[in-house]
């Protein structure tokens, strides 16, 4: 009888799935560290000896007013970890404490709850600071802050035009639509308006998946630094940490020099050696588990290691469905890139952002792979309406590939996909 290895997913109630061992070419994850010292440690010096300004205690002396944006409850950055020795500098720098505020970077994603917000920032920051929810859809929420020399508007949330020092804290992993996450991200598209966000989006929707994947420095990334620098982002403290949440390194100081660095420490833990593009790819998407907007990370990831007319079998709860915020995906299904931009064209889409996510699903399940998603967070009709296939549990999608591909197809596994930075051959 062939011999099976049995691969277990990170949610409950998810089964194991049974694959042969004739037919599995790997389990592949993201690299696990162990900390050199306490994320607080890390933080203090990082903002002490920074990359590309003057530490964080000398910039923010003299100022009044200082936002400290962080990214939302759909990340999992430790930002109450990282927030006590941020605070320590500003205090010593004299700002007052009446003058600190702060921003959830939602971008698009739906308001954070007050309860979200303490789980994020912690209890005591809740009650002694004032917290912000953004919202992209609220003109009246930005202030127009000029063009970048690209000609782009800079559409911003009124509270960061209004700070004398604004500084994000975010985390840096590898991410399909601009290379790497991080950096002046937490301001475009954490936390400006609608016009902006959408410019920035659509510059990736022609771009070549190779000009942009596992490159700090590209066209879309280009537009984020410029519109976050027009922004005002002053100071940035990003972690780097593995798929548990310990973090292996803190970088803070400029949104560009300080991110540089950050993105060549982030490819030691992220980047994964995968001998050759695979028949079928089962991926989860943990931790970013809340909706398919989110998941969506692990099928970019993963649609690098199938090959051409494999399988990708995606596993996520997706407890929220699609997206919380954006249904354009069940109104219009995920259709061909044509299709989009004729939707967008025809104003039956006006949110370009979620039609580069429309166009970044179907460039893998119409143009890559077919793909089964493995899912208790999506109705059936609603998958029929985003024209996606479905199957009830992860051993049932190996049984539609098989069927599909034959049985002596192989199958890579992905522990994690969505933090991982596939690198195809030797």
């Amino acid at each position: 009888m062939p011999t099976t290895r049995e691969i277990r997913f990170p949610y409950a109630g998810v089964a194991p799935l049974l694959v042969p061992e004739a037919n599995l070419l790997g389990i592949y994850h993201t690299r696990e560290i162990t900390p050199a010292a306490p994320v607080a440690e890390l933080t203090g010096a990082a903002i002490a000896a920074p990359t590309g300004t003057p530490p964080l205690r000398e910039l923010a002396a003299g100022r009044q007013r200082v936002l400290i944006v962080c990214d939302d409850i759909s990340r999992p950055t430790p930002v109450a970890e990282l927030l006590p020795p941020v605070l320590a500098a500003l205090h010593e720098a004299g700002v007052p404490e009446a003058g600190i505020e702060f921003m959830m970077a939602l971008g698009t994603h739906r308001a954070m709850t007050r309860d979200e917000m303490a789980a994020k920032l912690g209890p005591e920051i809740v009650a002694r600071f004032a917290v912000h929810n953004h919202d992209w859809r609220d003109p009246a929420a930005c202030a127009f802050m000029g063009k970048t020399a690209q000609g782009v508007e800079v559409w911003i949330n009124r509270k960061v035009s209004e700070a004398d020092l604004v500084i994000g804290l975010g985390r840096i992993m590898p991410i399909d639509v601009c290379g790497f996450t991080g950096g002046g991200k937490i301001l475009v598209p954490g936390v400006c308006g609608k016009i902006t966000n959408d410019d920035m989006h659509w510059t990736r929707i022609d771009l070549d998946e190779h000009a942009i994947v596992g490159r700090r420095d590209n066209p879309v990334r280009a537009s984020i630094d410029a519109l976050a620098r027009q922004a005002g982002l002053g100071f940035i403290v990003n972690v780097i940490m593995d798929i548990h949440r310990r973090v292996a390194h803190v970088v803070a100081g400029d949104l560009v020099e300080a991110h540089r660095r950050g993105c060549a420490l982030a490819m030691d833990i992220h980047g994964v050696r995968i001998p050759e593009p695979t028949d079928i790819v089962v991926a989860d998407s943990f931790p970013f588990d809340i909706e398919f907007w989110q998941a969506n990370k692990a099928l970019d990831q993963a649609s690098h290691v199938v090959r051409q007319g494999g399988v990708l079998i995606l596993v996520s709860p997706c407890t929220e469905g699609f997206s919380a915020t954006h249904r354009e995906m069940v109104e219009f299904g995920y259709g061909t890139l044509a299709e989009i931009k004729d939707h967008v064209a025809a104003g039956r889409i006006t949110a370009k952002v979620a039609a580069v996510h429309m166009a970044q699903v179907s460039r893998v399940a119409r143009e890559k792979a077919h793909v089964i998603l493995v899912t208790s967070g999506i109705s059936a009709a609603d998958m029929r309406r985003a024209r996606l296939d479905s199957a009830p549990t992860p051993q049932a999608a190996l049984q539609q590939a098989f069927a599909r591909l034959g049985t002596d197809a192989k199958v890579a596994v992905l522990n994690g996909a969505a933090e991982m930075l596939p690198i195809i051959g030797k």
